[in-house]
């Protein structure tokens, strides 16, 4: 992070930031191409560790690199405003999260709980799913131990 003084450090505010977002974005490498897609999430917070948890189709690029990745990279932000500096130029009020950390395929009692963490983040009380749908599901969980996180305001 080239401006320090901008770092949120605080895990309690890295949380209600990441608690803030609705969408991640996820980013791997393909071989010399980058891909980055947006999803909704599930997360949990425990030592400084962050683990997200992810859906989507058994199928498809997304999880065709995850089952070859060696790390990925999440990011989560919120932009407040566009405001005017006193100088006239304009800046973004913001605060955003870069993490790196692995990306597995999880099953079971497991499967349930991203899927619960992902429903609960989204606004609904439980899964509402039947087990049929919930097994035809990929979920995914990125366990994230190395993070930066920065604001423009403070």
């Amino acid at each position: 992070m080239r401006r320090h003084d901008r770092a949120i450090e605080d895990i309690e505010s890295i949380r209600a930031l990441i608690e803030s977002c609705d969408t991640i974005r996820l980013g791997f490498c393909d071989g010399d191409i980058p891909y980055v897609v947006p999803l909704s999430f599930g997360f949990e917070e425990q030592g400084g560790v962050f683990t997200f948890y992810v859906h989507g189709a058994k199928l498809g690029r997304r999880h065709e690199l995850a089952e070859k990745a060696q790390c990925v990279c999440v990011e989560a932000d919120v932009c407040r405003a566009f405001v005017v500096n006193p100088d006239g130029s304009q800046t973004a009020d913001y605060k955003s999260f870069i993490g790196w950390g692995k990306i597995c395929r999880v099953s079971g009692d497991e499967a349930v709980k991203g899927l619960e963490l992902l429903c609960r983040h989204c606004g609904f009380d439980s899964v509402a799913c039947s087990e049929k749908v919930i097994n035809a599901t990929c979920v995914e969980k990125i366990t994230v131990r190395e993070f930066t996180a920065k604001q423009r305001f403070k």
